[in-house]
């Protein structure tokens, strides 16, 4: 399973900016797309089968934080680091 949700999460993060900024929505997104049965039920129900299915949602934000480190440039944080240096830059630029 550990698999599974490593290549799921790291599929979803890749296609999904909402995904990368949400650890709630990423959550749901992996849920949805391994046990879509289970998805549409109340939050108690949803929990306890997550745990019958071995689906962690440490294990889900674990592997988020692993994919930011393979991957920085797609860390929302990043990108808004980036532009604001940009910005900075630009106006310091604009003030010469």
């Amino acid at each position: 399973m550990k698999n599974e949700i490593r290549r799921t999460v790291d599929k979803i993060l890749k296609v999904d900016a909402h995904a990368r900024e949400d650890d709630n929505y990423l959550i749901l997104c992996v849920v949805e797309e391994l046990a879509p049965d289970i998805a549409k039920m109340r939050f108690s129900t949803v929990m306890m089968n997550l745990k019958r299915r071995r689906i962690s949602l440490e294990s889900i934000t674990r592997e988020r934080r692993k994919f930011f480190e393979k991957n920085p440039q797609l860390n929302p944080k990043n990108v808004d680091k980036a532009r604001r240096s940009l910005e900075k830059e630009y106006i310091e630029e604009y003030a010469k």
